[in-house]
């Protein structure tokens, strides 16, 4: 039996333990899933995993082997006691017929009981993605994508397609889209593809607010993608995350984006934001409705609740159609303006029930579409 001892950097462990620990399943029905795997190479390389069995994230960091081995630990534990060490290197040192983990940094002894790795699932190896078609994109962009779409796919449970969050990679854009039924937001950003190909496919939506959590900490430029039938590849030199993607046609939404709009006002996007924030105060805790009152180079804001009372608040627009008066879910609104950087915003209408376009007024090629809500 291997007794794993490696030498390791305090904040480098602490930031490879945070890429991996939310992946882990706390109640489970295997106990090794609650685990980090981690595993010390001759080549001084320390990998650690972890899978919740639909996402499986490795992150690799460079430390001081003495003794290569493997072992999974508690993530929860393991956290805790990182977090408080103080900056000075930590030894880890297994005794692997008890499963027991010394680790010790400065003048802090822990010990840590861990299960055997061989319970832990199989995971993805930088050897076996070496034969697969990857396309390599810059990661920024496609950081950006998922910031403007995948908070408004739908949070089912049940795997439902619209959970996903549709993304199609060209050879010179990614495309993103995202939809609950009431609302879309769509992105479409520019990229360098040298691959040229052109993949698509639906991405859980909790996979990329996975990814984005991680690319926090992910300093890098580039990032391979690979997409296979049942599942795709996040690769960047230090991390490869693995999640299955969602089967199905994903919904047509180019055909809900109306080409032009009848209507049409801009407005101040913080003053918005703000005006949004206090009238919402005010509106029923259970639709969230507030009505839009289009007027002349007026917007006003109304939120009225019978039995606690009324909000209102007006900002000044550029509009000068005829007058309009269209309810929201306001959350919705708040949520597309908020990840928005242009200083105004185009709002594109039709009816008081058509479908009502969000837009930076701005370079940017995205949009949000909000279903509105019928008021008697």
């Amino acid at each position: 039996m291997s007794n794993m001892e490696f030498t390791i950097e305090k904040e480098s462990l602490l930031t490879n333990l945070k890429i991996v620990e939310k992946t882990t399943i706390t109640r489970g029905i295997q106990p090794v899933l609650s685990n980090i795997l981690i595993i010390a190479s001759s080549d001084n390389y320390i990998t650690f995993a972890a899978t919740d069995l639909d996402i499986n994230i490795t992150s690799k960091t460079i430390a001081s082997v003495q003794t290569p081995g493997k072992i999974t630990l508690p993530a929860k534990k393991l956290s805790e006691i990182v977090s408080r060490l103080s900056n000075k290197p930590v030894v880890f040192s297994l005794n692997a017929e008890t499963n027991v983990v010394n680790i010790i940094c400065g003048n802090s002894k822990f010990e840590l009981i861990g299960i055997s790795a061989d319970e832990f699932p199989q995971t993805i190896t930088e050897e076996e993605l070496k034969d697969k078609e990857c396309v390599e994109i810059d990661i920024n962009p496609f950081i950006k994508s998922i910031k403007y779409t995948a908070f408004s796919a739908a949070n089912y449970e049940n795997r439902n397609i619209i959970s996903g969050v549709f993304c199609a990679i060209s050879k010179e854009n990614i495309e993103m889209a995202a939809t609950d039924g009431n609302r879309l937001t769509r992105i479409v950003e520019k990229i360098t593809n040298e691959k040229e190909t052109d993949i698509s496919c639906v991405i859980p939506s909790k996979t990329l607010q996975e990814f984005l959590r991680i690319a926090s900490f992910v300093n890098e430029e580039k990032l391979g993608l690979i997409i296979e039938k049942t599942r795709i590849i996040f690769k960047t030199s230090s991390m490869i995350m693995t999640s299955r993607i969602l089967e199905g046609e994903y919904p047509p939404y180019k055909q809900l984006i109306p080409q032009s709009c009848e209507k049409n006002a801009i407005v101040n996007r913080e003053e918005m934001i703000s005006a949004l924030e206090r009238v919402a105060v005010m509106v029923n805790e259970r639709t969230n409705i507030v009505k839009f009152i289009f007027g002349e180079n007026t917007l006003f804001l109304k939120a009225d609740t019978p039995d606690a009372g009324l909000g209102e608040d007006s900002i000044s627009a550029e509009y000068t159609d005829e007058e309009l008066t269209i309810a929201f879910n306001y959350r919705y609104v708040l949520d597309s303006l908020k990840i928005m950087e242009s200083e105004k915003v185009k709002i594109g209408l039709g009816g008081s029930l058509s479908a009502t376009l969000f837009r930076p007024d701005s370079e940017d090629d995205y949009l949000c579409l909000i279903m509105p809500i019928q008021i008697r």
